[in-house]
C-alpha cells in the first residue's frame, strides 16, 4: 500500500493541566499528515495561550461548554477527516516519531483496523516512573480487563463508524467500551511492542480516584460482555489497584 495515511486527533480539555503544552508539542513534532481538533470546555485563558504557541495548525478549534469528554472527542473526530483516529488528554503526550511507526503498521500487507502499543508512566515533573504493565494482545481477556492503553491506540475511522462510534454517555470507560465493540465486531488488532505515549499517573487524574460512577461503568461493561461474576471480580480488582496506587505509590 503506497497511499499516505492521514491521522486525526481530538484533544478534549475540561480544565487546565500544566502538561497541555507538552501534549500539543508532541503532535506538532510528528512527521505524518495530521489533523488536530481542540475541544476546550475549560474557560481558562492558559489553554488558548498554549494552543496559540504550540506550533499546531488546528483543523478545528472550539471553546465553550460541551456534553462531556466522550462527546467532545466525537465532535473532534466529526470535524476532521483523517482515516486513522485517536485522542489525547491534556496530560498525555505522544513519543517522538511514533505516528510514522503506526502508519507503517497500518500499511502492512494485511492492514489491521487497530494498532496499539505500550505507554510510559510519568510523574508531575515529567520523569518516567514505569510503564503500563497490563497492555496485552487483544483476546477475550479484553472483555473483562482493559488491556489497551488509550493514548497509544489508533483506529481506522471506518471501523469506528461501523460499530457506532464512541458511547457519549460514558464518562470513564468510553475507550474500553469502544475496544470491546471493535473486538466483538471482528476488527483486527495489531500490537506494537514499544511505548508510543507517555501518560501522567498522578493521584489527581480522573482515573486516580474511586468515583461511584467509575465503578458502576466498569461493572456494567464487564457484566454485559463477560457476565456478573467477572464483573464483580473486575470491579473489586479495580478498587484494590486504585487504592494501592493512591496509598502505596511514592
Amino acid at each position: 500500500m503506497s497511499d499516505v495515511l492521514r491521522f486525526a486527533c481530538a484533544i478534549p480539555v475540561g480544565g487546565w493541566h500544566p502538561f497541555l503544552p507538552a501534549a500539543l508539542e508532541s503532535l506538532a513534532e510528528q512527521s505524518v499528515p495530521l489533523e488536530v481538533a481542540l475541544l476546550d470546555a475549560s474557560g481558562d485563558d492558559r489553554v488558548a495561550m498554549a494552543a496559540d504557541t504550540a506550533g499546531v495548525n488546528f483543523t478545528y478549534r472550539r471553546s465553550g461548554p460541551d456534553a462531556g469528554q466522550a462527546a467532545a472527542i466525537a465532535e473532534g473526530w466529526r470535524e476532521t477527516g483523517g482515516e486513522i483516529v485517536f485522542w489525547l488528554n491534556a496530560d498525555d503526550r505522544l513519543l517522538p516519531g511514533v505516528l510514522s511507526q503506526v502508519a507503517a503498521a497500518f500499511q502492512a500487507s494485511e492492514p489491521p483496523d487497530v494498532v496499539f502499543g505500550g505507554s510510559q508512566f510519568i510523574n508531575a515533573r515529567g520523569d518516567v516512573t514505569g510503564r503500563h504493565e497490563q497492555v496485552a494482545d487483544a483476546t477475550d481477556l479484553l472483555l473483562r480487563s482493559n488491556t489497551i492503553s488509550q493514548p497509544s491506540c489508533f483506529v481506522r475511522r471506518k471501523a469506528v463508524d461501523q460499530v457506532g462510534g464512541l458511547n457519549e454517555s460514558l464518562h470513564y470507560v468510553m475507550d474500553w467500551d469502544l475496544w470491546v465493540r471493535l473486538y466483538r465486531a471482528g476488527a483486527t488488532f495489531v500490537q506494537v511492542n514499544e511505548a508510543l505515549s507517555a501518560v501522567y499517573m498522578g493521584q489527581d487524574t480522573k482515573t486516580g480516584g474511586l468515583a461511584p460512577r467509575r465503578l458502576f461503568e466498569v461493572c456494567a461493561l464487564v457484566n454485559r460482555n463477560a457476565g456478573p461474576w467477572a464483573a464483580l471480580k473486575s470491579t473489586v480488582s479495580l478498587a484494590g489497584n486504585t487504592l494501592h496506587h493512591r496509598w502505596g505509590a511514592p
